[in-house]
């Protein structure tokens, strides 16, 4: 699996990224990155619902961009996977998976036959002599992966990975890397969070683990179908007027419509910023010492101007765009007379894919 090439896929509601990278030990060296647009009725929420207009479309890009790799990754998210984090005794391997499935149970009123079960030890502690652990636990609907392995299946392709956003971009902020030229320390405790089109991923990760993770309602597409609304335009137009009209920094504009726009987007954006406040003081007040010292967003409405600071301004937080990670190598990229600045301002739309290409050992 490792220094060999593999296919990742990151589906969402809008667009699908495609990636084909390899890993070398701790870095990701990327080829490709390929942008489609999700075809109309095929996926939702997580779910495919029509596989083989699905494979048509993805299978006439690759042929397209001449890809012939059979190794394939996807991952993506979605409502009904359910993340939490528990504390249980520490036992012997075996054991463990009956003694989260227990916990859980007490938890969720769902059927666990229905669905996937995985955990991640985050740490081990000493509570009133007995020895404890703090597991983070994953809940995945089987029919969902079902759906992708058949996708899989249907391109002629070998299954490597299923993945989640949360922990494809867990896998991205290890020790020693830099964000856009900066260090980053494994002490600092940060919200990476995806801006994506249907909905925003918040992602507390401290000590090199998502801590937290949780998925809100909102996303790009509320802004586009408000604009749209309001300016009698179909929702195409009214992102093309997200994006080259709004400026969050800046005051109301002397032009009626670019005012209209970027009112619309700022009003958006602090329902959006709100709903993060209130998920980083969950976490916050959940264990005394709880803490988040920079939040770093990717994603399609992370391109909008001024977000960076309009969002800085409410959280009281040092807010920054992910451009660039030093264990993502591009130079592959680069050699085919691919603009370097291009590269820095489209990376953080395929974080998701790209992470999804660590494995680890």
């Amino acid at each position: 699996m490792f220094n060999s090439k593999v296919l990742s896929i990151d589906i969402g509601s809008k667009d699908t990224k495609i990636v084909l990278g390899t890993q070398s030990k701790k870095n990701v060296i990327i080829e490709k990155t390929i942008t489609m647009t999700t075809p109309v009725g095929c996926y939702h929420d997580g779910n495919i619902i029509d596989i083989t207009k699905f494979k048509n479309e993805i299978s006439d890009v690759l042929q397209k961009e001449n890809i012939r790799s059979k190794s394939i990754i996807i991952t993506t998210k979605s409502t009904t996977v359910i993340t939490r984090d528990i504390d249980i005794p520490v036992a012997k391997k075996e054991d463990m998976n009956s003694i989260i499935k227990f916990q859980m149970e007490r938890y969720l009123p769902i059927m666990f036959d229905d669905y996937i079960m995985q955990y991640k030890i985050l740490e081990e502690f000493e509570e009133d002599g007995i020895k404890q652990a703090k597991v983070t636990v994953v809940v995945y609907p089987k029919i969902m992966a079902e759906g992708y392995y058949n996708l899989v299946k249907e391109l002629k392709g070998n299954a490597v990975a299923l993945d989640i956003s949360s922990n494809s971009i867990n896998k991205l902020f290890i020790e020693n890397i830099k964000v856009n030229d900066e260090n980053y320390s494994l002490e600092d405790t940060v919200g990476v969070i995806d801006l994506g089109y249907d909905f925003i991923n918040v992602n507390i990760i401290s000590d090199g683990n998502v801590q937290f993770t949780r998925i809100i309602n909102y996303g790009g597409s509320n802004i586009d179908i408000d604009i749209a609304k309001q300016l009698s335009i179909s929702e195409e137009e009214a992102e093309d007027q997200k994006l080259e009209q709004c400026n969050l920094e800046s005051e109301a504009s002397s032009d009626r419509q670019s005012s209209t726009v970027n009112d619309i987007a700022k009003a958006q954006v602090r329902n959006w910023t709100e709903e993060i406040e209130r998920m980083i003081n969950y976490y916050k007040n959940k264990d005394q010492g709880n803490k988040v010292d920079k939040i770093y967003i990717y994603g399609g409405s992370s391109n909008i101007k001024g977000i960076e600071t309009f969002i800085k301004e409410i959280l009281n937080l040092p807010v920054t765009k992910i451009q660039s990670l030093s264990n993502v190598n591009c130079s592959k990229l680069n050699t085919s007379k691919v603009d370097s600045s291009i590269i820095d301002a489209e990376l953080s739309m395929y974080l998701n894919a790209i992470g999804a290409i660590i494995r680890l050992r």
